[in-house]
């Protein structure tokens, strides 16, 4: 949308003037084509767009992912009440996916956001629901298990962490004008064959902020072992503020609104939690400010404290330095001057997903922002040397200019296909407007699939599957293991479309190793660190919150082999400091990794 009628006039005016200075006629020609067709994308007529990502072709051989959503069980769909002819912003951001083991038997569950309806102009949602890996890729809805308290409300985001301590995931739900915390508790505490459940303790924690929320992450900022909370919230829209947007009618953007302010809760380790965002602080909201979509929580800098990146939408990004103390909380933003606030061209972006991950062997976690139409998804490559805090924009340079700027990205994650080595990436979907112009009144598009080449990125979404070949209107979306073959699935959720499970069948005869990190007294382990050696290679891996969009992933790690038969040793470096070596560790299996008494 920002490739309007002015731009285009003023690129164009400017690319002539250019030509001039040369003289040379040949430039002059090549210029003025150039210039008419970035003239005709910006305010001639529309016409079904040429130049989105290209259909792709059935390549030889066996897809790198099969749909098994139909005989899964796993039948649902997000609704966003767009039959109500509304045309709110409400209902462009979609939902999660969380991925979680609630009940303990090693298999990871799965976490759906429900969405909502209208009501003429009354908000309502519509339930969550919850299903049961019961193994051999299959679920079964257990929603009865959900107990919140009172009627569902319209939701969006899904964020896992173990609040307090007892070693059982606990779930946060975002969405609007609420939150909604689940504490995973014994349906009987007499008797554990009776399983799980998550009950609504929502008020008793203190988390009764109304406002419209969308991602949120768990992460322990201050070291003292409890996972504290971030969550993002976007902006000011309501039925009291909500002008026309467009003819034919349509969503407006957030250009329109006030971005709203973010939260930060610290963990009162006694179930409870209390907002420090003005303490830490955080960066107020406003016009062109604050408009929070995506979160990832990750050590940026090495220090072992968990850092904050935020994905705002039109707006500056937020990187928030972790400067706490026990007891403290304290951040320094510094999204601008590291270089991991706006594109290489130096304007914020429409933001969306994020996530993190050493994709060129550095040992540094790099940022991957998912971003909007007519601008480039973004790749922040990690320069930080010590306490200097820096990050180059690597789009062009890491291959990813090349698929254009013809989608609008959502949920996207990092994942290795092949088991090489090298974190591959996957990038989910979606026009936000109903009737978008450019690919002729059509939102759904098509997922992206990136195979990721000693740090450069070629897309191989042709050799993805079924899914990959048709379009969709994606959002959210969780990457892991769910049937525990050393091979990444997705669950990606849609607008108004059902949620799809892709089995990751990738052809490789790589191995692996599997790593699922525990803290001392269940001590959160976000702002870890994973160093694997192997035939004089080094991998490295992070301990994550939040990441996607809306969504909580697999938190445990994969690392691909290649052609090895061993490893030479495996070190965690805990958030605490304290380091721990592994060495003798069988591939092709995942181990749980407990933090040493110090």
């Amino acid at each position: 949308m920002r490739m309007g009628k002015r731009w285009a006039i003023s690129h164009f005016a400017g690319m002539i003037r250019l030509a001039v200075k040369n003289m040379q006629l040949r430039g002059i020609v090549t210029l003025l084509l150039v210039g008419l067709t970035f003239f005709s994308l910006g305010c001639g007529p529309r016409t079904p767009s040429t130049i989105s990502v290209p259909a792709s072709r059935e390549d030889d051989g066996p897809a790198l992912f099969r749909d098994i959503t139909a005989a899964s069980g796993l039948d649902f769909v997000y609704h966003n009440g767009a039959e109500a002819g509304h045309f709110a912003i409400l209902e462009s951001l979609g939902g999660g996916v969380a991925l979680l083991d609630f009940d303990g038997d090693g298999r990871l569950d799965i976490f759906l956001a429900g969405g909502g309806f209208f009501e003429g102009k009354a908000i309502r949602g519509r339930p969550c629901k919850l299903f049961r890996n019961l193994g051999d890729n299959k679920f079964k809805d257990v929603s009865a298990r959900l107990h919140l308290d009172g009627d569902w409300f319209y939701s969006h985001g899904a964020a896992v962490g173990d609040y307090d301590r007892d070693g059982w995931p606990d779930l946060l739900l975002t969405g609007w004008d609420r939150l909604a915390l689940f504490h995973n508790e014994p349906v009987n505490p007499e008797d554990a064959s009776q399983g799980r459940q998550f009950v609504d303790v929502t008020r008793k924690a203190g988390l009764t902020w109304r406002s419209w929320s969308s991602s949120a992450g768990w992460a322990d900022f201050d070291g003292d072992g409890y996972p504290d909370l971030y969550i993002c919230y976007y902006v000011n829209w309501s039925f009291a503020n909500h002008p026309r947007c467009g003819r034919p009618a349509d969503i407006c953007p957030p250009k329109v609104f006030d971005g709203l302010p973010h939260k930060l809760f610290r963990n009162n380790r006694d179930g409870t939690f209390t907002d420090v965002s003005n303490e830490a602080p955080l960066r107020p909201g406003g016009p062109d400010a604050s408009k929070g979509l995506g979160v990832l929580l990750v050590d940026i800098n090495g220090d072992g404290k968990p850092d904050i990146y935020v994905a705002n939408d039109t707006a500056d990004s937020f990187l928030y330095v972790n400067r706490c103390t026990p007891g403290h909380f304290r951040f320094e933003e510094r999204g601008l001057v590291s270089g991991a606030a706006r594109d290489g061209g130096g304007s914020p972006n429409g933001s969306m997903g994020v996530d993190a991950a050493d994709y060129d062997r550095s040992g540094r976690p790099s940022l991957f922002v998912s971003n909007y139409e007519n601008e480039l998804h973004a790749l922040y490559r990690n320069v930080c040397r010590g306490d200097q805090v820096l990050f180059q924009y690597a789009s062009r340079t890491a291959g990813l200019a090349a698929l254009g700027q013809s989608t609008v990205g959502w949920g996207c994650g990092f994942l290795d296909l092949d088991r090489d080595g090298w974190e591959d990436l996957f990038l989910a979907t979606g026009h936000a407007i109903r009737y978008p112009p450019r690919s002729g009144g059509d939102p759904h598009q098509r997922p992206i699939l990136l195979r990721n080449q000693d740090g450069i990125f070629t897309e191989v979404s042709s050799q993805g599957g079924p899914y990959f070949r048709d379009l969709h209107l994606a959002r959210g979306v969780a990457l892991g293991d769910l049937d525990d073959d050393g091979r990444i699935d997705l669950v990606i959720s849609h607008l108004n479309e059902p949620v799809v499970l892709l089995h990751n069948e990738t052809p490789t005869d790589h191995h692996w190793l599997g790593v699922e990190l525990i803290g001392r007294d269940h001590a959160d382990v976000v702002g870890a660190k994973l160093i694997l050696e192997q035939d004089g290679q080094t991998q490295t891996r992070f301990a994550k919150g939040g990441g996607s969009y809306a969504s909580s992933s697999d938190r445990r790690h994969v690392f691909g082999l290649g052609k090895a038969e061993r490893i030479d040793r495996l070190t965690v470096i805990w958030p605490t400091g304290a380091r721990q070596q592994w060495k003798d560790l069988a591939l092709d299996r995942y181990h749980r990794l407990v933090q040493e008494k110090e």
